[in-house]
């Protein structure tokens, strides 16, 4: 993942610098080939191109997966506000079914910031910019520190 591609909308340098570190060490990032597109102060884009590998029997992306992206959009939402998170519930609807090689773009965006807990929403589109769903979750936050970031949170 390259840190060039990451567009920066409105984040301190050196904190965008250390969030970029951190993704591209996070293994669930490797695992599903997960990339940042961009991230803003309560806002984080990701885009995977997910394989055969991710589909169910009729080639149709796991509604798991398109989850898991939309979860983890969502966490970076807060995380560029200085929360790491932990999920404690979450739900989604789903529109549209998504397909391999078809690109999937989550847009995560916080909607509440509380002392301990806070909602976020994520919307996923397809590689044609059509709404295939939406997510909401409420997260348990904890305030970064620098040296999670450091140790690749």
């Amino acid at each position: 993942m390259s840190r060039t591609a990451i567009e920066n909308r409105g984040i301190d340098g050196h904190f965008f610098s250390l969030l970029c570190q951190a993704c591209e060490s996070a293994p669930i990032h490797q695992t599903l080939g997960m990339r940042l597109t961009y991230l803003g102060q309560g806002a984080a884009g990701i885009k995977i191109n997910p394989g055969m590998e991710l589909t169910t029997i009729r080639g149709r992306l796991h509604g798991g997966i398109s989850g898991t992206l939309a979860d983890t959009a969502m966490g970076w939402a807060f995380i560029t506000l200085g929360y790491t998170c932990v999920t404690m519930d979450m739900y989604t609807n789903y529109f549209a079914p998504s397909f391999a090689e078809d690109e999937l773009t989550a847009e995560g965006k916080v909607i509440h910031l509380g002392k301990r807990s806070g909602v976020a929403e994520a919307s996923l589109y397809n590689g044609q910019g059509e709404l295939v769903a939406v997510s909401r979750g409420t997260f348990s936050l904890q305030k970064l520190s620098m040296q999670e970031l450091k140790e690749g949170l």
